[in-house]
């Protein structure tokens, strides 16, 4: 009894010690890095609040669809769909320990002996079930299976990054879509135009009003506007196929076709209120998973540590055994076992292992605070393009405005006589040049704007699940 005490005794100041050693949990840095700002830089003001399916704010049924169609079948998110589902399964397996592993033992065994030249045979049969646990003294197993629940939870997150990535790609694209068919369309117009106006100098010519130079400077704008049709054609058709391929399809001949919003573009509400940098801790997928990484590795150092300690192994087996199975069950050995083991020397790897948990923490913490200026810099970045972004199509609107005054300046003094064709060709150059700028501004002040909304985050993919993704028939 008194050899008992002094082995309970000894555990129990074991268990105290490494309980003030290890600590009852891990306690990683603050949530918000320092230098943190209060408020972006880039302030637009008050405006209306950010809506969670920002996409339906533009008015497309057609964008609508894709981007549905890409949540569902995107290639992309059905990979991350598959790695949360690895992720879940390990930290099942982290868990595992926790509870104790029971077998079923069978066996068979002959035995023959020989003496005085009588030789005599027996065969014994065993069945019984056997069971061990390991006693988490200090912590280690639920630390590590902490660690796994916490890793699963951050993959989670990804698939939700992935989500939001793919449908600012889906939109991003069909944007760019949208505008080089626009930019398509007014370079045929253009194209149009150009041959009218050849054709017309062609009759000046016959009726000595213009020079053979007049003709062949418009009949190389004429083939320059022609030149301008095959690279936005390609260009058509590579966004048509990357369309199809964010949805998780075979590209398809034309996208656009039979789509009544074939080539609009939503005029764009102000800014809208995107709140404080604080809110990106919550409404970021990718700093929420950076953060509970965080967290694992932190769970994980601790285990590391209490590998360090001794450990307690419990083990039971109940054994029935006879030499025919008439008889098995009428004899039984029941076997109990309690083993406590520490470690003398191991040449340092447990150390190292704890060395190298310590280090694992260093890095997530540097990678969450990269992840959260990260956003931050989208935030400012986005609005920073939007801002100055129209600005710039102000000032653009302008100049085409006075270049289309000047252009029927220099069509009326070319028509009276009082120039040559090159001051009426020059701003004809220019106006058509202008038409082209302003459409594929606008497609990058849209695109700023589908920025913003990515990298503001948002709630909307909480309610993602597998249910609606691609299914194999």
């Amino acid at each position: 009894m008194r050899r008992k005490n002094i082995v309970t005794i000894v555990v129990w100041g074991l268990f105290l010690l490494a309980q003030g050693c290890l600590g009852v949990k891990p306690s990683p840095e603050s949530l918000v890095p320092e230098q943190f700002p209060d408020q972006f830089v880039q302030m637009p003001g008050s405006g209306p609040q950010v809506a969670e399916r920002w996409w339906e704010s533009f008015g497309s049924d057609q964008l609508n669809l894709m981007v549905e169609n890409a949540l569902g079948g995107n290639f992309t998110i059905r990979e991350a769909f598959a790695r949360l589902d690895q992720a879940r399964a390990i930290s099942r397996e982290k868990r595992s320990p926790l509870f104790p592993k029971l077998d079923l033992q069978a066996g068979v065994s002959q035995r023959r002996t020989r003496a005085n030249g009588h030789e005599s045979t027996l065969d014994t049969l065993s069945l019984g079930p056997a069971a061990s646990y390991e006693v988490d003294l200090w912590g280690g197993v639920r630390s590590r299976a902490l660690a796994g629940e916490f890793a699963g939870r951050a993959s989670r997150l990804d698939l939700e990054t992935a989500a939001m990535t793919v449908a600012a790609e889906v939109a991003t694209t069909w944007v760019e879509l949208v505008s080089t068919v626009q930019e398509l369309d007014l370079v045929k117009q253009q194209f149009h135009v150009n041959t009218m106006l050849l054709d017309l100098l062609e009759l000046r010519f016959e009726n000595a009003l213009s020079t053979g130079l007049d003709i062949l400077q418009q009949q190389e704008v004429v083939a320059r506007a022609n030149a301008q049709m095959p690279p936005l054609e390609h260009r058509i058709n590579t966004l048509t196929n990357r369309l199809s391929l964010l949805q998780g399809r075979a590209p398809v001949k034309d996208l656009l076709s039979d789509k009544p919003d074939k080539t609009g573009l939503t005029e764009l509400s102000p800014l809208p209120d995107v709140g404080l940098p604080a809110d990106l801790l919550a409404k970021r997928p990718d700093v929420r998973a950076a953060w509970l990484r965080l967290v694992a590795g932190r769970w994980d150092s601790k285990g590391a540590r209490a590998d360090r300690l001794p450990s307690l192994n419990l083990t039971g087996s109940m054994v029935y055994q006879n030499s025919g199975l008439d008889n098995l069950f009428n004899s039984w050995v029941l076997s109990l076992a309690a083993n406590l083991a520490g470690n003398l020397f191991d040449g340092g790897k447990r150390a190292a292992a704890v060395d190298k948990a310590d280090a694992v923490v260093d890095e997530r913490l540097a990678f969450y605070e990269k992840t959260v200026f990260t956003a931050l810099v989208e935030v400012e970045d986005a609005l920073s393009q939007e801002i100055h972004q129209r600005k710039w199509l102000t000032s653009l609107d302008k100049e085409l405005a006075a270049a289309r005054l000047a252009l029927g300046e220099a069509t009326n003094r070319y028509q009276k006589g009082l120039s040559d064709f090159v001051p009426l060709l020059r701003e004809q150059l220019n106006v058509q040049g202008l038409e082209r700028e302003i459409v594929k501004q606008q497609a990058r002040l849209i695109i700023a704007r589908i920025s913003l909304h990515r990298s503001l985050g948002g709630t909307w993919t909480e309610t993602l699940s597998p249910l609606t993704a691609w299914k194999p028939s």
